[in-house]
């Protein structure tokens, strides 16, 4: 006999999903054969479960997966819902027109006896002058209500014009068949019971993201964990307990053979020029990777979840599962449901961060500690800083070192400039050589009404050629990295305060010889 279930869990992981389906049961004595319809096809026969958890009266004799290709996936539930929708909006509609009909009734009969003058109408002076204001005031309220009306019809021709062409796509679907799970049962008693049939589908997924909110630059980073789930079965998930887990089912679960590693001599491939030097791409890394200190401005003691979170959370060796509160319901094909997980306050420090010479903008990053502790998945944030979304950016924890620095984008209200200084084109012939010189003046204003410390970088050229040197004439107390000439100086700046910083070199160079500074 056939019997129907309900889904009423479902375990999502990153690829694929575990679905949990229920029946009552009212079997009979001795031996009986149940079957499971409208399954999806894309179910994986040997990940199949059959219990019966509460009784010790069904003992499962066996269980077996078919393919019916006399049916079809059943989009009743769907159809039924739209078909619905367009009943009760075609009805609006005929409401509407209806509404316009009794105002052209009532316009005809206000033209027809609008002729209120002559002694025909033994009306008096005073009654007659009620009757026409009375006239003007129905005439307005019906011209009022017929443009309602038609905005109101606009309205919902629109919405039922989207229904039909869904209800379209529909009829061009291909028709895919449905699976049926035969369970055979020996039940001691007539008693009733849940028989619960569990199975594994690849068809479903769910991706992270995050809503990173920062306040200001004295108040903890807020992090959002939510999870976009969708799915592609067949089969609509109606008001289900839903898990998200880390792990991964798809992913091969055979141990690795190690093999053989063999080495050689290498021979380095020949170079016809010698690299040309650029510093861009060397101020690109330094801008992005250079380790910072961590300001004191802005510290929190102690990592601490946000109270009453969307979801609970169980950790194992192999995944975490994050079981969500809410009940949710997905359907197939639908593109994807937000789902709400967990909020963290995190204890951050904000720095800001300028490199003016390839960037006229200044940076603010806030710095993250006790990542680890997050079990963060890689995924897009969407950031958000004073109450204003700023853009995105890329969570990735497992680059991440001692700390997570996240860009929280440009603040206005501190700026760097860079102008050329005094002695930007000197040049001097001193014997057989020549010496160029190069000056840079960088002024930093903040413009907050707080203190801030900044990361400014600048660099002076390095030299390939030993016949050409390179002289630091002032730094302005900047960090030199002789390696790579980049200049470091790291500043507290005190609210609406600024701060000129001077950067100035000589290159000497023999005579005769050309060297592009500019």
């Amino acid at each position: 006999m056939t019997t129907k279930s309900k889904i009423t869990d479902v375990t999502v992981y990153l690829s694929g999903a575990q679905i949990t389906r229920q029946a009552r049961l009212e079997p009979s004595d001795g031996v009986s054969e149940l079957i499971f319809e409208n399954l999806t096809c894309t179910l994986q026969p040997e990940s199949l479960q059959v219990s019966a958890a509460d009784s010790d009266n069904i003992t499962i004799l066996s269980v077996e997966h078919k393919i019916n290709y006399l049916k079809q996936a059943d989009k009743s539930d769907e159809i039924g819902a739209l078909q619905a929708e367009l009943k009760e909006l075609t009805e609006q509609v005929a409401v509407q027109e209806s509404e316009l009909l009794l105002c052209d009734f009532e316009q005809v009969f206000f033209e027809t006896n609008k002729d209120l003058s002559g002694s025909e109408t033994g009306l008096k002076a005073s009654e007659l002058k009620e009757a026409v204001l009375f006239y003007n005031e129905r005439m307005a309220e019906i011209v009022k209500k017929r443009v309602l009306c038609d905005k109101t019809i606009e309205e919902l021709q629109g919405k039922i014009s989207m229904i039909n062409h869904q209800l379209g796509s529909f009829a061009n679907i291909q028709q895919i068949p449905v699976s049926e799970v035969v369970v055979k049962i020996s039940a001691k008693t007539s008693e009733p019971a849940n028989l619960m049939l569990s199975y594994y589908v690849p068809s479903a997924a769910w991706l992270p993201s995050y809503d990173i909110r920062a306040k200001d630059v004295s108040s903890p980073i807020l992090l959002h964990y939510k999870a976009t789930v969708s799915q592609n079965t067949n089969e609509s998930w109606e008001d289900v307990k839903l898990t998200l887990s880390t792990g991964n089912p798809s992913i091969n679960g055979e141990c690795p053979d190690l093999k053989p590693w063999y080495i050689d001599f290498y021979t380095e491939p020949r170079v016809s020029q010698p690299p040309q030097f650029n510093a861009a791409p060397m101020m690109k890394k330094a801008f992005e990777t250079r380790s910072m200190e961590i300001l004191e401005c802005c510290k929190i003691d102690e990592l601490s979840i946000v109270p009453e979170p969307s979801a609970s959370v169980n950790e194992s060796l192999t995944c975490v599962e994050y079981v969500v509160n809410e009940l949710y319901s997905i359907r197939s094909g639908d593109g994807g449901q937000s789902v709400d997980i967990i909020t963290h306050l995190l204890p951050a420090t904000y720095r800001y961060f300028s490199v003016r010479k390839m960037e006229k903008e200044v940076f603010l990053l806030a710095s993250v500690r006790d990542w680890e502790r997050l079990n963060l998945i890689a995924g897009e944030a969407s950031i958000f800083f004073e109450n204003r979304y700023v853009g995105k950016t890329f969570i990735d924890s497992r680059k991440a070192d001692e700390e997570i620095s996240l860009s929280l984008g440009v603040d206005k209200t501190v700026m760097v400039t860079r102008v050329k200084g005094k002695d930007f084109t000197e040049k001097n012939l001193t014997g057989s050589s020549v010496k160029q010189t190069r000056q840079w003046e960088l002024t930093v204003r903040n413009l907050k009404d707080t203190p801030i410390e900044i990361k400014v970088l600048d660099q002076i050229p390095v030299s390939l050629n030993k016949q050409i040197t390179v002289d630091a004439a002032e730094i302005s107390g900047a960090e030199l990295n002789k390696d790579n000439g980049i200049l470091t100086w790291e500043l507290t700046m005190e609210p609406t305060s600024v701060h000129k910083i001077s950067v100035k070199y000589i290159v000497t160079q023999p005579k005769n010889t050309t060297v592009v500074l500019d």
